[in-house]
């Protein structure tokens, strides 16, 4: 480039205040960022966290339920009866319709027995087998 034609060029021409530092313009490109940050959190954390799975939250409740009464054990053992007669069809595993029923006619049986055991002073029912039940349940497809 030749320096007399860069001499010939005109200054750069800006706007009056242009170059002097303004509150809100500062304000803005700090809400600006905060928004942004914002949302790639909510995205990381939507992308971070693990999904609920029915057949954990009963596996959990019924390891939470080992030390406590077994009144209060059968309550749990009744929620976890619950979640697992809530599922949805989408969430239930491909099983067939004989061991489906089959299933459908020990998740019966064991709220059956809970039920009439849940109200008694003292309740005889073996909390250990009916654990082993419902955890035979969600291991069979049933959750």
């Amino acid at each position: 480039m030749e320096p007399d034609l860069i001499a010939e060029l005109r200054p750069i021409r800006l706007p009056p205040g242009f170059d002097a530092f303004d509150f809100s313009g500062a304000l803005a490109i700090f809400s600006i960022a905060l928004l942004a940050g914002l949302l790639i959190t909510l995205l990381l954390r939507l992308a971070t966290v693990p999904k609920a799975d029915p057949r954990r939250d009963v596996i959990e409740l019924l390891d939470a339920a080992k030390s406590v009464q077994p009144g209060e054990r059968l309550l749990a053992q009744a929620r976890a009866l619950d979640l697992l007669e809530r599922l949805t069809p989408k969430t239930r595993r491909m099983v067939g319709s004989a061991s489906r029923s089959r299933s459908s006619e020990r998740l019966a049986h064991l709220r059956g027995e809970i039920s009439d055991a849940i109200y008694r002073p003292e309740p005889k029912l073996d909390c250990d087998r009916i654990d082993l039940e419902i955890r035979d349940l969600v291991r069979a497809g049933l959750a």
